[in-house]
């Protein structure tokens, strides 16, 4: 992978970087089994948080008591799949009745209900905390459920505050939406959805982008569950994320911004233990800089008219209204914060402060300051020990004079107590049409000449505690670049604009429509004039289809085609449409390229009726249970139509309804491989397993058959197919679990190898 390129300092943090993660171990701090309460008291927590007054006195015992039990389980339901039902009928019917009576160490759990607010029902909390779901045998059976259906898709386990700030988007599907920090991706997954609702044609795009390399291919994987050919996967230190241009003059501007930026997490105490041991009110004043250069890079690339979600896990108003205050106060007249009340409406939420208290912590105690002045003036006294006099708690942490005419108070404020939840704030901005005029003595910030952020500063996600140096992607060796330049002068590459040299992801290029590998899909499916054959895209310099082609829209192909894969650090882009799935020359088969699941409802739109075979649940059982059958166990007009179609890729359509021991709510669309003598359903185990949980009421799948020497001399081992591929229900897909990762903690892409090729076809 090369050297470690550790870049200038900057943002990363709860979304943005995670190289230096401690996950909670088994015995320690966040090991509920091991709690005490002498563990959950920190006394400066308390003092500080009672002189901010975001919680009246008289609800103090229950806020900070809650902060000390386990969070429930939640999840939610994947909306935009038109399946959403089945899955919640299941719930509500199956799940539901069997936990009526469920009792752990003498503590009674009530079953799943529906979170009120979420829309539609599709949100659920189960009272049971994480680590009893996991352990108990009451529950093993609704565990299974929840991690089948989470890896292919159907399901996301969420906090149930994280679920907000997306809600709040208001995402279309033509919108061009920015998550700025993005990864792991639970967020992202949510305006996919709204970009895709039941996968209608989408025009819109999301560009999801996290500082952290290694965390780039995390949601890389998390999204794949949600493929979308309007998806690119940035990699890039959101506080200098680039302007994108889109060709002929033009610059994206965005409909949609996400901000869910890097913070303390005071707000996820009841899952990170640890945050109790070691609060302190300069972690948030520490990384107010970070936020709000965020926050304005955010603003400067939303358009007129644009929505702009801010949020934070955390509780502390440095973090909060007084960034918000300062950026609104670094765009002078416009922007505005807007009043979401009427959303939402079952959603306790609390508004937003106009008036805080700013502490150090000086030898272990917190000191407040009432003003920015007093503050420098403790400094420069010696009171504060203060490591670099430029920089210290910046002067846009304290109250601006004009907080009040803000609108800070329309603000969201998500406490523990109100609905058994973490702790969350967001804030919905809004750019105005036409700026408004400005008085001469506004307030005014200039974000340019605040201090750097301090990069030895913490940040927490919901999996830990985390650096908030940033590890973006690998640089190359210095022979390396020599190499490559070299070539670029020789003009023996492309050569592209401001190219960095440095960043090494393959190269994104489109495949030229009219060549021989494009035009034998064409053919082998029939496609109508219709598809999208100048949209194909491909990993390498020179458009050559040599293993995988994706598929994208037309604003992703614009940015593509406009701007350098290296300098916006582009790790993917769009839907894996087609995969090679024949390495070797055979005359006898027609078309060597296959289907990829996670991309077949791109597909279907342009493939003929007649390329599209209808099955029973008879056929679905036996290509379940096997993982390639002998063509002989079919029967009927589909035995028939194998016996005289030729070698490779077919499309099925699973039909609704009953039979062969099970029953299918919505049909299914399948892609299959047909060899000489046998079938391959071309999903992955774990998506068989859970479409056999939910089919026939239990996993039928059999193991794959040892390697054997079979008549050819061939080895048949068990076939493997890429990962995240779906099956996929009507109008949606249904992508699979988590994929194998290797040393470098990269998602890595589950491929037919040849060995596997090879049984399959000659079986």
């Amino acid at each position: 992978m090369g050297r470690k390129h550790n870049g200038r300092g900057g943002q990363a943090g709860k979304h943005n970087d995670r190289r230096n993660r401690t996950k909670p171990q088994r015995g320690g701090a966040n090991d509920w089994n091991n709690i005490v309460p002498e563990n959950m008291q920190n006394a400066n927590f308390e003092e500080y948080y009672k002189a901010q007054n975001i919680v009246p006195e008289d609800e103090w015992d229950s806020f900070l008591n809650i902060l000390k039990e386990e969070l429930p389980t939640t999840f939610r339901v994947t909306g935009s799949r038109a399946h959403a039902s089945v899955i919640n009928g299941l719930i509500k019917d199956t799940y539901v009745p069997s936990m009526q009576d469920c009792e752990v160490d003498g503590v009674k759990y009530d079953p799943p209900n529906a979170i009120g607010w979420y829309p539609e029902g599709l949100a659920w909390e189960l009272s049971a905390p994480k680590r009893i779901v996991r352990k108990q045998p009451a529950f093993k059976s609704f565990q299974r459920f929840l991690v089948g259906e989470t890896e292919v898709g159907n399901l996301s386990r969420q906090e149930a505050v994280s679920m907000i700030p997306p809600l709040l988007m208001d995402v279309e599907p033509h919108h061009r939406c920015l998550d700025m920090c993005a990864a792991p991706g639970s967020k992202t997954a949510q305006i996919i959805e709204a970009l895709n609702p039941h996968h209608t044609e989408s025009t819109g795009m999301l560009i999801a982008n996290d500082a952290d390399y290694k965390r780039t291919h995390m949601l890389v994987h998390q999204t794949g569950r949600m493929p979308s050919k309007g998806l690119v996967v940035t990699n890039f230190d959101a506080t200098m994320f680039p302007n994108i241009s889109l060709g002929g003059g033009e610059t994206l501007k965005f409909d949609r911004i996400l901000g869910d930026v890097p913070c303390s997490g005071d707000g996820t105490m009841r899952k990170n233990r640890e945050i109790w041991r070691k609060w302190s009110p300069m972690d948030g004043n520490s990384l107010h800089i970070v936020q709000l250069r965020i926050l304005d890079r955010a603003m400067n690339m939303l358009k007129p008219g644009g929505r702009l979600v801010y949020s934070t896990c955390s509780f502390n108003p440095a973090e909060n209204e007084a960034v918000v205050a300062a950026a609104l106060n670094a765009h002078p007249g416009e922007y505005s914060i807007v009043d979401v009340s009427d959303k939402l409406p079952n959603l306790k939420r609390r508004p937003g402060i106009t008036t805080w208290k700013v502490a150090s912590h000086p030898d272990g105690k917190n000191v407040y300051h009432e003003t920015y002045e007093a503050y420098r003036a403790a400094v420069e006294a010696g009171e504060e020990r203060d490591k670099d006099k430029d920089k210290g708690i910046p002067k846009t942490v304290w109250p601006p004079a004009n907080a009040t005419e803000l609108g800070l108070e329309r603000s969201l404020r998500l406490l523990p107590h109100d609905q058994n939840t973490g702790g969350f704030f967001v804030c919905v901005l809004e750019k105005k049409l036409k700026p408004d005029a400005v008085a001469a003595d506004a307030v005014r910030v200039n974000i340019d000449e605040l201090p750097e952020a301090d990069e030895g500063v913490e940040a927490i996600d919901d999996k830990g505690t985390l650096s908030l140096k940033r590890q973006l992607s690998p640089s190359v060796e210095a022979a390396e670049v020599a190499a490559k330049k070299a070539k670029l002068e020789a003009g023996t590459a492309t050569k592209r604009e401001k190219r960095d040299l440095a960043f090494r992801e393959d190269p994104f290029s489109f495949v030229d429509p009219a060549h021989d590998e494009v035009q034998s899909i064409v053919n082998w499916f029939q496609l109508k004039d219709s598809f999208p054959r100048d949209k194909l895209l491909v990993r390498n310099e020179y458009g050559n289809p040599l293993r995988t082609m994706y598929i994208v829209n037309d604003v992703v192909k614009a940015v593509i085609s406009n701007n350098d894969y290296t300098r916006l650090r582009m790790i993917s882009a769009g839907v894996k449409a087609f995969v090679r799935q024949d390495s070797q020359k055979r005359d006898e088969i027609g078309c060597k390229w296959r289907v990829s699941s996670a991309g077949i409802l791109e597909v279907l739109q342009d493939v003929p009726e007649s390329k599209v075979h209808t099955v029973g649940l008879d056929s679905f059982r036996t290509l379940t249970e096997e993982m390639y059958p002998p063509i002989d166990k079919f029967t009927g007009a589909f035995k028939e139509l194998l016996d005289k179609s030729e070698v490779g890729n077919m499309l099925i359509k699973v039909e609704a309804g009953e039979g062969a021991g099970g029953k299918l709510d919505l049909p299914m669309y399948l892609p299959v491989w047909k060899a000489k003598n046998s079938m391959s359903l071309l999903i992955d185990k774990k998506e068989k397993s859970v479409l056999s949980e939910r089919v026939f009421g239990a996993d039928i799948c059999k193991p794959a058959p040892p390697r054997k020497d079979d008549a050819s001399g061939l080895n048949t081992p068990e076939v493997k197919t890429e990962g995240n591929t779906p099956a996929v229900n009507t109008e949606v897909n249904t992508p699979v679990g988590e994929g194998e990762e290797d040393a470098e903690g990269e998602a890595v892409e589950e491929e037919v190898g040849e060995d596997e090729e090879e049984a399959a076809l000659n079986s």
